[in-house]
């Protein structure tokens, strides 16, 4: 869902947040067409979002970390939430407790493995309401070891709109886990006992994990331009409202292939286009534009992404399914085509 080519990957429990925020509000409809496909897709907004943990050390105080770099995407059904689903990757490699020796020793064999074991992950099962809330039931996996657990959320706020347009929504909550669940284990000196009650390392660990969703607004975002070069997808878009599809994609191949020098011409000029008429529901359009971003970037993941997303939103399940399929072929690390696909396929 991203304008250019370039999708992080994120952690397991956060994500969970963002679909029981998102069962607390009327979801918008994805696309004006009848047979769209009932499902609203949210994606977690990394720069505002934290998944945190701490443990205690030597049983004196608490040692307090965090992964930088995660993702996460909700297929959420607005008219049976319990069939919404949820995917969440994050990178053991972005651990960060502020001291870079003791990052360096986590990512070792010992713990996170990270060059083995690079990715945790959470795919949902069931999604229950309970006391105020929700509790996200799921798959865990960490270290190559995978586990049922269960996450309770609260919201923190319902679907709102923020300065820029762009739709969110916000949720919190936490859960404790046992390290030695997962093989997260360390060398001896660090699970020896200090007294009859002291661990050096504790084997609960504590994670806390404050989540906001969005659905961008794509009005706002920018073509963006290389110094020296006008945005060929800005020029583009102005055909297409004065003159219509047509005119514009045929202006696209043209100023692409005889001006490029003048222009940016990368696949983040049409692919935001494609992402302006999805939010006007102008899902045919959207395809057509999506098509020609992936005969132009055939070799990029993110142009097959987009355009599946597309096709699900104009209802045509088959080639949706087909084109995710092409986008995992390329990046099997894709938390949105992942979370799309499963929902397609299983409803």
């Amino acid at each position: 869902m991203l304008p250019i080519a370039s999708k992080p990957a994120g952690p397991a429990a956060a994500l969970v947040l963002a679909l029981g925020s998102i069962f607390l509000v009327p979801p918008a409809p994805v696309a004006s067409a009848a047979s769209a496909i009932p499902v609203e897709r949210f994606d977690i907004d990394t720069s505002h979002s934290g998944l945190g943990f701490s443990v205690r050390f030597m049983g004196l105080t608490d040692v307090h970390g965090r992964f930088n770099q995660f993702d996460g995407t909700v297929m959420f059904d607005p008219d049976d939430p319990a069939r919404s689903t949820v995917s969440l990757l994050v990178r053991t490699s972005s651990i960060d407790t502020g001291v870079e020796a003791r990052d360096k020793d986590l990512c070792g064999e010992g713990f996170f493995h990270c060059d083995s074991f690079p990715i945790i992950s959470f795919k949902s099962r069931q999604v229950v309401k309970r006391d105020g809330g929700y509790v996200v039931d799921g798959d865990f996996t960490m270290k190559g070891v995978s586990r049922s657990i269960s996450i309770p959320v609260v919201i923190v706020h319902g679907k709102m709109g923020d300065a820029w347009g762009n739709t969110r929504v916000g949720f919190a909550g936490g859960l404790t886990l046992n390290r030695r669940d997962y093989g997260v284990v360390g060398p001896a000196f660090w699970n020896s006992k200090i007294d009859v009650s002291r661990v050096a390392i504790a084997d609960s660990v504590r994670v806390d994990l404050t989540i906001e969703a969005t659905q961008p607004n794509w009005d706002k975002m920018s073509f963006g331009a290389k110094t020296g070069t006008r945005s060929l997808g800005e020029v583009v878009y102005r055909t297409l409202s004065e003159r219509g599809v047509d005119a514009a994609l045929t202006q696209f191949a043209t100023l692409k292939r005889d001006s490029a020098a003048a222009f940016s011409v990368g696949q983040g000029q049409l692919n935001t286009i494609g992402y302006r008429l999805l939010q006007k529901h102008r899902t045919r359009e959207a395809v057509r534009v999506f098509r020609a971003n992936v005969d132009a970037f055939p070799d990029s993941w993110n142009v097959y992404d987009s355009l599946a997303e597309a096709y699900a939103a104009d209802g045509n399940r088959s080639e949706a399914i087909a084109n995710y399929h092409k986008t995992l072929a390329m990046n099997p690390q894709n938390p949105g085509a992942q979370e799309a696909l499963r929902w397609l396929e299983k409803n």
